[in-house]
Order: C-alpha cells, then structure tokens, then sequence
C-alpha cells in the first residue's frame, strides 16, 4: 500500500466516522492548542468536560495568562501531568507578550512553543491554519506499523522516522485538517491496542499484521516501564473542628506546587513509628505541640504515575486547640475551604469522601 491509497481509503471511512467534539466546531488555535495539552495523556471522555470548564473560565489567551497559577491548576484537579496545566499558562503569558495575544499561525513558531511537540504543533498548524503536517502519536504509530507489518520496535528512531515520513506523505494531496482528525479518530476508536476492528476494517485487504496473524503482536516496543514503590503517610489535622494544616509540594519532586496534607514518606508499607512521628509534629507545631496518642489509619489508597505507584496511608489526628503560630512551611486553613486548593488526585479523592 503506498501513501497516497492509505490517505483515499483513511478519508472515505472517516466521512462516515467522524466524532463531535467541541473543539473541532471551529478553527481558534486557542480552543484546539487547549484542546491538545488536555488529551496529551487523557481520553477524549475523560478530557472533554475539563476542556468544557477551562474555556468557560479562560475563554481566551488573554484571560489564561492573566489567571492566577493556582488557579489554573485547581482548574486542571483530576488530570494529573500537572506539568502540562504549568506550561499552558507559561505559554499564554509568553504569546501575550511576544505576539501581543496573537496565537502564532506557522508550524515552528507554535513548535517553539512550551509544552508543544511534534504532534501538538502539527495539529494546531493544521486544523487552524490549513498548513500539511500530519500528526504522529501511539495512536497513528500503531496503526501504521500494523498496517506495513513492522515488527521492529517503534520506539526507535528509525521506525518512527519511517511512520512519519509514511504518513507525511499521505497528506500531500488532502485536505490537512480533515486527514489529521481521521488518522486520530481511526487510531482512537477502530485500530485500538486490543481487540480492533480487524473484521470491519477498510485496511483489511493491505494490513500485513492482519494476514500474518501478528496483529496482537504489532506494535512492538523495546523498552519496558519500570515503576519505583513509594509511600506517602499523610496527616489529615482536625484543629478544634475547624482548621486543618496543608503544605506546597516543591519542585523537586512530584506535583509541583501542588498542595497536600502533611506527609510522612517510608520505605515499605509499614507506618512511621511514633517516635519519628512525635519528631514530625514537633517539627511542625514547635512549642505549641499539642498531640499524642496514636495514630490510626483510615484509608489507603493508589494512584498509577508513569514511572511511580504511590501508596498513600491517611491518618486523623484530632487537637482540641488552634496553635497560635506553626513552622512557616505549613499552612493553617479553615477546613471549608479546603476545597479552594489543587490538590493531587489522591489527596483530592480522600477530601471528596464524605464519610471520612
């Protein structure tokens, strides 16, 4: 199968298959970069009410980069890569004083842009500008690699660089942004990791990993994720009822900026004991310590990241007293508005949990 008849076959399926979503209802590049940072890591049903939310709070690159961080970030609550909510507001304030609010309309200005790649910036540059950059993610890599048969792994150079060149040539002689969205829409919901469409499919006659009964088998990766065990002790203070503490997360680690509860980490799944804990609370309250006793778990729970599993312990420590002064790490906070603050996604599924 050459390019051009993969572009022709794409193109009639998708004319019978397009998805309605809301940011392909017209051509802003703002609404479509938005649009493109949320699904980076996210599903479309998943992202689809956050892109929702965020247009209605920020309807434009002016109110983005006029927005308060954690603002942006409470907004994004949920998705998790918090990096990617960072870059977009960074991003916003730099088009407003770079492009005096103007989102740029070439392909390597948007590149250029913080947090956009390759496929981002082909996306933007396609379906907002017309321009013929075809976009490339594990969506459209698995696709292709079933479709030609290529059982080297496609996390190597030189097979992404024969996908791209694959479907870059496709384009040529397409409508961009119509071609962009089908190859999306084709990679999302017909070739997908298990169980595709193989028997409906419009390829079925050309895909190689079909014929050869490989289709399970394709793509094939070389490296394999390894996740790193950790686990996160956290103290959920019940000051006089009505406080509670909370501390910024620091850049060096996960979630940056991010708040959370007071957090004690270990090496295995056993709790600090109580001495180290006494030390900790110490370290917090100073001569206004007003605690002790022990400290019993009342929910565990896991949350996956790319390189990590954290396991997170939650304890209620009950103070009759509001301290008058605490380590200037730490945050005294008025437990209805708790809420107020971006969290990460398993501190802010323990706060939603009514029972606790």
């Amino acid at each position: 199968m050459n390019p051009d008849q993969f572009a022709s076959i794409l193109l009639r399926w998708s004319s019978d298959n397009q998805r309605d979503l809301p940011w392909k209802k017209d051509k802003d590049p703002y609404k479509i970069w938005i649009s493109e940072i949320i699904l980076q890591q996210t599903r479309v049903d998943q992202g689809t009410p956050y892109f929702m939310r965020f247009i209605e709070m920020f309807p434009n690159v002016k109110s983005l980069a006029e927005a308060d961080e954690d603002q942006v970030l409470k907004l994004w609550e949920g998705l998790g890569y918090y990096s990617r909510a960072r870059n977009l507001h960074f991003t916003a304030k730099l088009i407003v004083e770079k492009y005096d609010g103007i989102f740029p309309s070439d392909y390597h200005s948007i590149l250029s842009l913080k947090g956009v790649g390759p496929y981002t910036a082909a996306a933007i540059a396609s379906f907002a500008f017309g321009h013929k950059h075809a976009v490339v993610d594990g969506n459209v890599l698995r696709l292709v690699s079933r479709l030609l048969g290529i059982t080297q792994p496609i996390d190597t150079n030189l097979v992404k660089k024969q996908i791209e060149n694959f479907v870059q040539e496709g384009i040529v002689n397409t409508n961009p942004a119509l071609y962009n969205q089908a190859l999306m829409d084709f990679g999302a919901t017909f070739c997908t990791p298990s169980n595709p469409n193989c028997n409906v499919c419009p390829f079925q006659e050309y895909c190689i990993a079909y014929h050869s009964e490989n289709v399970q088998q394709i793509p094939n990766k070389s490296k394999k994720i390894l996740r790193k065990d950790r686990f996160f002790h956290f103290f959920d203070f019940q000051l006089a009822e009505t406080y509670t503490i909370l501390t910024q997360r620091k850049e060096t680690d996960i979630w940056n900026k991010l708040f959370q509860l007071p957090l004690m980490e270990t090496r295995t799944s056993e709790p600090p004991n109580l001495i180290e804990v006494n030390l900790y609370f110490e370290s917090i309250f100073g001569n206004n310590y007003l605690w002790s006793g022990q400290i019993l778990c009342i929910k565990k729970a896991k949350q996956l990241l790319t390189h990590q599993n954290i396991y997170g312990f939650f304890y209620k420590i009950s103070v009759e007293t509001v301290p008058d002064k605490i380590n200037q790490d730490h945050y005294l906070v008025e437990r209805t508005k708790v809420s107020n603050f971006a969290f990460p996604k398993i501190i802010a599924d323990y706060l939603k949990n009514k029972d606790l």
